[in-house]
């Protein structure tokens, strides 16, 4: 008995919510987008699925999430024959399938790479047959580690186009004052793209003017806790104002009398920090560390929900 049909993907939105992490920047990340059903796949075959689809995009060495979902891997999966064999005491069904995988760029809609494999499965019913092919997915295989890397290699020629604009979009942004999604922007460019030197300093700058206008409220805030005896909280605020600021003359001074405050330990770790402030390998070490935590807020304060028929289109 043989039977042919075609197993289409469904048409469902997919909500991407992941923890983000300021290690993440400088490194291109792929978030693996799935539907929430496939028609002929049950919950786990496309759990499945996912695990191996995962497991290929980590084996290249790309993160499978990314801090603003840009980049994305989505999969399409079609059974192509199914075939029943008779024979001995049982009849074994036998699938032909074939699984098509993609890179793109969501917001632009620009494909950078694709592969197709065949796949075959064999069980006592059809769903058996149909996680055995799956379970069958190389994940080492070169082909998918070659289509990883195509898409790698394309993403960051992209960067590589469009880092002029980045950089002028991120200063109209900051002279409107929404430091947060400029800093978000450059940040989301990687490290292997040439003009990575100049994205960080144009995100120093952009940081600098940023701390310039949040410094006088970080004052405030910190003499309120030091009104009600929070020393430590005020000494974490007083430490995040930038050396660049107006403020940071009298946020010194705060800190110098608040740390007598502490115990020994606290006062010796709070005037360590302070000696990295004139440092410049150090102190740009903290704003770049400083800038990931901006750009991280942002983006995790944006709404994450990615349908997966715009992803397809």
């Amino acid at each position: 008995m043989k039977k042919k049909f075609l197993l289409f993907i469904a048409v469902l939105t997919f909500s991407n919510v992941i923890a983000q992490s300021s290690t993440e920047f400088g490194k291109i990340a792929l978030s693996v987008i799935m539907p929430e059903n496939v028609d002929g796949l049950d919950f786990s075959q496309l759990s499945k699925l996912e695990t191996k689809i995962t497991q290929i995009v980590s084996n290249s060495g790309m993160a499978a999430s990314g801090y603003n979902n840009n980049f994305v891997i989505y999969p399409k999966f079609a059974i192509y024959e199914t075939n029943v064999v008779e024979g001995g005491m049982e009849n074994i069904t036998v699938v032909t399938c074939e699984l098509s995988m993609f890179i793109k760029q969501v917001d632009n809609n620009i494909l950078f790479s694709t592969i197709s494999k065949q796949l075959k499965g064999s069980g006592k019913t059809k769903s058996i047959a149909l996680t055995n092919a799956i379970s069958k997915i190389p994940t080492n295989d070169k082909d998918f580690q070659l289509f990883i890397e195509t898409g790698k290699s394309k993403i960051v020629a992209y960067y590589d186009s469009k880092c002029t604009d980045i950089i002028a979009r991120s200063e109209s942004l900051a002279k409107m004052q929404d430091y947060e999604q400029a800093l978000g922007l450059l940040m989301s460019v990687p490290e292997e793209v040439g003009c990575y030197s100049k994205v960080q300093e144009k995100s120093i700058e952009i940081y600098k003017a940023y701390q310039n206008q949040k410094c006088i409220s970080q004052l405030q805030e910190a003499k309120v806790e030091i009104a009600a005896n929070n020393y430590n909280s005020a000494l974490n605020i007083l430490s995040q104002i930038d050396p660049s600021t107006s403020c940071f003359k009298e946020s010194q001074t705060l800190i110098q009398n608040t740390a007598t405050k502490v115990d020994q330990e606290e006062k010796k770790q709070w005037e360590f920090q302070m000696k990295e402030y004139n440092d410049n390998v150090a102190l740009q070490k903290l704003r770049i560390n400083a800038i990931k935590e901006v750009a991280v807020a942002y983006y995790n304060s944006k709404p994450n929900t990615l349908n997966y028929n715009y992803i397809i289109k």
